[in-house]
């Protein structure tokens, strides 16, 4: 039973590995650049980070309010289209098809959430959505939410059954596996993630995933200091910490995001109490084997690209 788990976990991260890689190299290069490059305009810079997410640097030689919100949205656009090839193209029940289908719910989630978050706080490709939008970035992320939830209830209804269908045992103990094995996939996941953010410390990625209201509080707090200055008065550490508090406090906004994190928790958990029914199925060395190539051949190729563009 152990070397199930541990087997379905290495299937897991191998999966979700390729699926972030392949679908960070589309959303970027293909995405963004892509439309960059057919409304006219020219890539300056490109940083893909091996295990995390990445940013590009293009102009336009006429830029526009559309051309702009069509580079912004190109990534996520690509993505929810993949996602849906990937659903409806994969037939059949095997684990490997269903997996397929799994990794299209995971593409069309990942844009839903990212859409959402980004349009509703003001931050990453949704940033120009926020600014656009005003009093309809609302129903806006809230229809990318619902996106979203559908997402993961579908996901995982397909993938759940199929991936304890991989284990021996009670149906308890499968279902306790294969939670075991998806906390140990995405916790790799998520530690290189993390860690190569933590070692990069890269500014322009950090800008770029940085709240509105964030940046708003920044450059009220720079005000202040600067009208402080002008003032002749000294600020100390605590002023500044208690006004940067007071800007907070001012500058409060709705929890949406924590509130679309608990909503797509409880649609993952709705579609795993409606999962399809689990088939005995064992994870062969030869799939495992694909995966894992997969896997690295895409970290490979961000890699490469990576030295290539920068």
């Amino acid at each position: 039973m152990h070397k199930e788990v541990l087997r379905l976990a290495g299937l897991l991260a191998c999966v979700a590995l390729a699926t972030s890689r392949l679908g960070l190299i589309g959303h970027e290069l293909v995405g963004h650049g892509g439309m960059a490059l057919v409304l006219g305009g020219h890539i300056d810079q490109v940083q893909l980070f091996w295990f995390a997410g990445g940013w590009i640097r293009y102009h336009l030689t006429a830029p526009s309010q559309g051309a702009t919100l069509a580079i912004a949205m190109a990534g996520i656009g690509l993505e929810f289209v993949v996602g849906c090839v990937l659903w409806f193209a994969a037939r059949g029940e095997s684990l490997g098809r269903r997996l397929t289908r799994g990794t299209g719910a995971a593409l069309v989630l990942h844009a839903g959430w990212y859409l959402a978050t980004g349009a509703f706080h003001g931050f990453g490709d949704g940033l120009v959505l926020y600014r656009m939008l005003g009093d309809w970035r609302a129903p806006v992320a809230i229809a990318a939410a619902l996106v979203t939830c559908a997402a993961g209830f579908a996901g995982a209804r397909e993938v759940l059954g199929a991936l304890a269908g991989t284990l021996r045992g009670s149906a308890k103990a499968r279902i306790a596996g294969t939670i075991v094995a998806a906390v140990l996939a995405a916790g790799a996941h998520a530690a290189l993630t993390a860690g190569e953010l933590w070692l990069r410390r890269d500014p322009t990625y950090a800008a770029v995933m940085q709240p509105e209201r964030e940046r708003v509080i920044a450059r009220e707090l720079a005000q202040w200091q600067a009208q402080q200055a002008e003032q002749g008065t000294p600020v100390t550490a605590e002023q500044k910490r208690v006004e940067q508090t007071r800007l907070a406090s001012t500058h409060k906004t709705f929890p949406f995001i924590w509130l679309l994190a608990i909503a797509t928790g409880i649609a993952i958990l709705a579609g795993a109490w409606c999962a399809k029914p689990a088939t005995e199925t064992r994870i062969g060395s030869r799939l495992l084997a694909i995966t894992a190539s997969i896997a690295f051949a895409s970290v490979g190729a961000v890699i490469v690209i990576d030295r290539l563009v920068m």
